[in-house]
């Protein structure tokens, strides 16, 4: 059972994010943590009979195996789900920064951006799947409640592409707005009235931080609405909220830039976002005394005009008006300053010269003027001024200040900063990209590979999908590493049992191994090798090599990446990082299908996961290694593997689609695109990937025009041959045993083959009864209880099958002698 939970006190993102992930992973199990926030106790009523929620406390905690936790990445925030972490796979798609102590995930997305339903949206968008109209609109109020109407500074584009997204998928915006901010009711506007008398403005390194409490005995309302309407009232650049509650005070912190509100409360055990946090404290004075002293070093450095200015300024000499205006004119500036040059190398500012002020001169016919009587006044501040402060003087100086250093008498101009610098958005640096690769991984790899680190300083390269799907923003369960010469994959097995537990298996003919850690992550190693393939089609030759003649023996550039842990170097010696920028599949040479044609059906199945497209070269390499002479010494056992691996995908039909479009799916396997409908009706199934994909492989062999040939061609096992005759003889009219039917994936193949027949299979099969022996005229007596019990034996032993069966054993009984007949 998979089980989508969030946290206690359900607030619209993580409501919208359970209902998308239910819709990304179906038959999932939404599990309600504690109770609903704010105005969704209010809405509740209207979503009880159109979302299937589930207590947690209804939910066997022994029958789960797999959790996907949004909104979310703290064990103490999901109840009775707490003691699973460590013992199943848990997928997590949160918005909240990292910080220690997170469940340690397998797999999902982390991400700071406005809300967690813009990290789920993608992921939609790319499987194709759509939403109702009240899905939409749940999710859209997710992303307009957490980033407050797209105005708080958490917000990304990505939580805009997201919203456009869902209103198009009928998202009611107008009801959205009625959800997410009401009315205040009676107890919200006491507390307001409570926070705007005591409210007062520190300010400590720049920062202004407004300070406001309230006290409050009974319901407490949600109160990030009036965090927000203190923090534009008195223009603060942040505002902390104490509210006592009884002997215990709650703190909530919002800020707009500069101070990360979340670092500043963990302090005092709080967390949350840069931007929005929340703590609970025992005492108000000493709690409030540590934050206050504390700012200052929780505080970004505040930008200064150094940074934010235009540089150089050009500068203009005293001339008249016309030639001062012409300069403005062709350059296309507002305004430039007039200078006279000083002994030394600095200048004299005489003012600023304004195209607007020159051009009401022009109006007056004063061109032939000299410039000085026209100046505005200059600003001169130095380089090392905060904004903060610029930003107070650009009024008084008509919208530009020049920034200079003193020499002597004058200034020696840096740059001019004006209202647009003031607005122009600053781009953050950006970490290396070995740091962003690593912040990527889901929490329990990211453990797993900083582990790794520390043990192993050199030859440890993680590879593949892990550090593609990394720099795309996904991940998944699965880590692939590769040890070069001089590392053994059973000391880095051992190593990870040791410190993680779970356990592993090595092949050491083939330097391999496999761990499986507690948490639910596995991780491939492999000892760096190089290939060759004796002749096309065959089974690669293997022997050591350092890693860059491992990766030269991947399929394609995107795959052929690889980041030192050592170094946390990326090496990319084909291109694919600008590969995965163009979302193409490229394969590293142009014989690289010849020799493995089973790359074909792998490129299909990322193309579609990914939403990616074969590079020109991948399409001129196909027709070769299609050739029935290459094909003849394909690997058939790798070619049927990687197609169960495309049937465990939820876009298998558009991979399948795609190597139909290429001309591959025939050639390759024999196989025919099948229709679409019966698929479509296939119900998630309980239990193991392996019956899905088992009932997926009996609807696809179905529709192909020798069933039974292409199953053996496949070396399908034979019980599910024997299932495959079993639909055809029942699609053919032929009497069949409903008790065949009634095992997976067999019945689920069935059911979505012949879904008017869904009654008859699932009425409960008819046995013999002891009433059924006295109609036939037996007394009752011990006579009776012995036919049961040897047609029961009979049953179990496979010796009859129907009711009709029965009957006619119970018959024979009766008149072999051993039970005598009634008289």
């Amino acid at each position: 059972m998979r089980v989508v939970v969030a946290h206690e006190n359900l607030d619209f993102d993580a409501l919208g994010s359970m209902v998308l992930a239910g819709k990304l992973f179906p038959g999932s199990v939404l599990a309600v943590v504690g109770g609903l926030e704010g105005p969704l106790k209010e809405i509740a009523p209207l979503l009880e009979d159109r979302l299937d929620l589930v207590p947690a406390s209804e939910v066997p905690l022994g029958k789960v195996s797999e959790v996907v936790l949004v909104d979310n990445a703290r064990p103490e925030r999901i109840g009775p789900f707490r003691a699973l972490v460590g013992r199943v796979p848990f997928l997590v798609f949160d918005h909240h920064p990292r910080s220690p102590g997170d469940v340690p995930a397998v797999g999902g997305r982390v991400q700071e951006v406005g809300a967690t339903v813009s990290l789920l949206v993608p992921l939609l968008r790319e499987r194709g799947l759509a939403l109702t109209p009240l899905e939409a609109t749940l999710a859209y109020a997710g992303i307009w409640e957490d980033t407050g109407g797209f105005s708080f500074p958490s917000t990304t584009p990505l939580d805009l592409e997201a919203a456009h997204f869902l209103a198009l998928e009928g998202a009611e915006i107008p009801r959205v707005r009625t959800w997410v901010r009401p009315h205040l009711g009676p107890e919200a506007r006491a507390i307001l009235q409570d926070l705007l008398k005591s409210a007062r403005v520190v300010e400590k390194g720049g920062f202004r931080l407004l300070l406001a409490r309230a006290k409050e005995e009974g319901y407490v309302p949600a109160l990030a609405p009036l965090a927000h309407t203190l923090l534009d009232l008195h223009e603060a650049d942040g505002v902390l909220l104490i509210l006592r509650l009884g002997r215990e005070v709650l703190l909530i912190a919002r800020s707009k830039e500069r101070l990360d509100v979340a670092r500043w409360l963990a302090q005092v055990g709080g967390g949350g976002h840069p931007r929005a946090a929340f703590a609970r404290v025992k005492g108000e004075r000493t709690a409030l005394r540590s934050l206050l002293q504390s700012l200052p070093q929780y505080l970004d450095p505040e930008a200064t005009l150094r940074e934010a200015m235009t540089s150089p300024v050009e500068v203009c000499s005293p001339t008249t008006v016309r030639e001062a205006l012409k300069a403005l004119e062709e350059r296309g500036y507002g305004a430039m300053p007039v200078v006279v040059p000083l002994e030394g190398g600095g200048v004299r500012v005489l003012g600023l010269a304004r195209r607007r002020d020159l051009k009401k001169a022009e109006r007056l016919g004063l061109l032939a003027h000299p410039v000085e009587g026209f100046l505005a006044r200059a600003v001169v501040l130095p380089p090392e001024t905060p904004l903060s402060r610029a930003e107070a003087r650009l009024k008084e100086a008509g919208g530009r200040v020049l920034v200079g250093e003193r020499v002597g008498e004058g200034y020696r101009l840096l740059g001019i900063f004006t209202r647009t610098d003031l607005y122009r958005k600053r781009p953050a640096p950006e970490a290396p990209l070995g740091e962003r690769i690593l912040a990527a991984l889901p929490e329990g790899a990211r453990r797993v590979v900083l582990a790794l680190k520390e043990a192993f300083p050199q030859g440890v390269y993680l590879v593949g999908g892990a550090v593609r799907d990394a720099l795309l923003g996904r991940s998944g369960p699965d880590v692939d590493l590769v040890l070069e010469p001089g590392v053994r994959a059973e000391e880095v097995a051992r190593f990870l049992v040791e410190r993680f537990g779970g356990s592993y298996a090595l092949h050491y003919a083939f330097g391999t191994g496999r761990v499986r850690l507690p948490f639910g992550l596995a991780l491939d190693l492999a000892e760096s090798r190089e290939e060759v393939y004796p002749y096309p089609g065959a089974l690669p030759q293997v022997r050591p090599a350092p890693i860059a003649k491992d990766l030269e023996r991947r399929d394609y550039t995107v795959n052929a990446m690889a980041l030192s842990l050592a170094t946390l170097e990326l090496l990319d010696p084909y291109g694919g990082l600008e590969d995965l920028r163009r979302r193409l599949l490229r394969p590293l040479h142009p014989l690289s299908f010849v020799e493995d044609p089973s790359r074909i059906v792998r490129g299909a199945r990322l193309a579609t996961r990914l939403s990616f497209r074969f590079a020109e070269e991948a399409l001129k390499a196909l027709p070769p290694a299609l050739l029935p002479e290459v094909l003849a010494t394909a690997s058939k056992s790798r070619l049927r593997d990687e197609l169960l691996l495309t049937l465990e995908e939820a876009s298998f039909l558009e991979a399948l689609a795609l190597l139909e479009e290429l001309g591959a799916l025939y050639p390759l396997y024999r196989l025919r695109l099948p229709p679409r409908e019966p698929f479509a009706r296939l119900r998630p199934l309980e239990g193991s990937a392996k019956v899905w994909v088992e009932a997926c492989l009996l609807l696809l062999l179905y529709f192909q025009e020798a069933p039974l040939e292409r199953a053996q061609g496949l070396a399908v096992p034979k019980r599910l041959q024997e299932g495959l005759d079993l639909l055809l003889r029942a699609a053919k009219g032929e009497e069949v045993e409903r008790e065949a039917f009634q095992k997976e994936p067999l019945r689920s193949a069935f059911l979505a083959l012949f879904p008017e027949r869904e009654g008859w299979l699932l009425e409960k099969p008819r046995f013999l009864r002891g009433r059924d022996l006295l109609e036939m005229g037996l007394k009752p007596g011990p006579a009776v209880g012995e036919i049961l019990r040897r047609v029961a034996e009979a049953r179990a032993r496979g010796e009859v099958r129907t009711f009709e069966e029965e009957l006619a054993l119970a018959r024979r009984l009766v008149g072999d002698g051993t039970l005598a007949s009634p008289q």
